[in-house]
């Protein structure tokens, strides 16, 4: 009996130090409850601005707030997932933003996806801040939100605020217990309004129009239109031709989100994409660029009979093969344990949206723990042997 509790001893001791060494393995675990869907949601964010050099906020009263509900609590109730028709705006799934070194990013491109749809289709709840420089926003329904950007005129001072839109999640997670915050009536989430103060009134704007239609510039219209909104709104309708240089070019103050619209009459149909604005080389006028792409016609097929210097193989392989000799699908990694952000990107507006994480705690316990076994395990062999 001793002997078959000592060979047991040893291979437990053998797998303790294998789960302790083996590289890449983590210990995770789940570190929050999950969302209650029916409950409601609070979000609050402030406007105020500092300058540099001076100790106290400046807080900003009467300023017009629009929200707009882009997603909601994923099924699992740990994370969010896109509503429709956002979700079809970009490829990325909330819930497989878990690496920090790339979350910025991937928020950010989050945010350039569904912003346009947002303020041009949709409508906004809203509200006005306080004295205090709040906007309050109570009874919503748990989701991510999009702040729309606002801007702000000082006609005495002579400048212009700049507060950029954001994404925010309602709730949000506390720091300190990774459980979702709530208030005994409302999940809360906070926020603080990024702020860019400048002295620039009037920026210069400029529209080019880019054709990818390499062999196909015979199907070219003569003209198109384009409806050029301002934060959703028409602002303008434009026709670009080859005597405007395919171009337009405008000015307004800072702050606003530009869309455009292009409709022509053609035989063909254009693929069209607007490019991110840039500057101009001198650094004066935002440039976008809307490119029309077209491929004339597709390559042909590859002929029946290939020509006597590359006959084909032998066996060539099955176009379909049977089921049984079809290698099995490639593995995908899963996102591993819903935790929190630490600390998040500035375009999320908030210090904490939901993300997978690991918890490490345990690994120094069962180190030790192993380390005594394996110890123990030589002491006793020795003994043993000694015997």
């Amino acid at each position: 009996m001793k002997k078959i509790f000592y060979k047991i001893s040893r291979i437990l001791v053998f797998a303790m130090a294998v789960l302790l060494f083996a590289e890449g393995v983590s210990f995770t675990s789940y570190a929050r409850v999950p969302i209650d869907t029916g409950k409601k949601g609070k979000l609050t964010i402030t406007y105020r601005f500092k300058e540099d050099g001076k100790d106290s906020y400046r807080y900003f009263d009467g300023i017009n707030v629009s929200i707009y509900k882009v997603a909601s609590v994923s099924d699992d109730r740990f994370s969010f997932k896109l509503d429709p028709p956002y979700d079809s705006l970009t490829g990325i799934e909330l819930d497989s933003i878990t690496d920090n070194d790339t979350a910025a990013a991937k928020w950010e491109a989050v945010q350039k996806a569904v912003e346009p749809e947002a303020i041009t289709n949709h409508e906004p709840t809203r509200t006005v801040t306080t004295s205090d420089g709040k906007a309050v926003f109570e009874g919503l329904d748990l989701g991510i939100y999009l702040v729309k950007s606002v801007v702000v005129k000082d006609i005495e001072e002579e400048c212009t605020y700049v507060f950029s839109s954001f994404l925010v999640s309602v709730p949000q997670l506390d720091a300190e217990t990774d459980e979702w915050i709530y208030d005994d009536l409302f999940y809360i989430a906070e926020a603080f309004a990024k702020c860019e103060k400048t002295n620039i009134e009037v920026v210069k704007y400029s529209l080019h129009k880019r054709w990818a239609d390499s062999g196909g510039e015979i199907y070219r219209p003569s003209t198109i239109t384009v409806k050029i909104k301002r934060d959703g709104i028409d602002y303008n309708i434009v026709t670009l031709s080859d005597s405007t240089g395919w171009s337009y070019s405008w000015k307004d103050e800072p702050g606003h989100l530009w869309t455009f619209e292009e409709t022509y009459t053609s035989d063909v149909e254009y693929t069209v994409s607007v490019s991110d604005p840039a500057l101009s080389e001198d650094g004066t006028i935002v440039v976008y660029t809307l490119t029309n792409s077209y491929s004339p016609e597709t390559p042909p097929p590859p002929p029946d009979n290939p020509p006597p210097d590359n006959p084909p193989p032998d066996n060539p392989p099955p176009d379909n093969p049977p089921p049984g000799d079809n290698p099995p699908p490639g593995g995908f990694d899963l996102p591993e344990v819903l935790g929190a952000i630490r600390e998040l990107p500035a375009v999320l507006g908030a210090r904490r949206l939901p993300q997978t994480g690991q918890l490490w705690w345990p690994l120094p316990i069962l180190v030790i723990a192993g380390i005594f076994f394996i110890v123990k395990g030589i002491r006793k062999n020795a003994k043993m042997s000694a015997k």
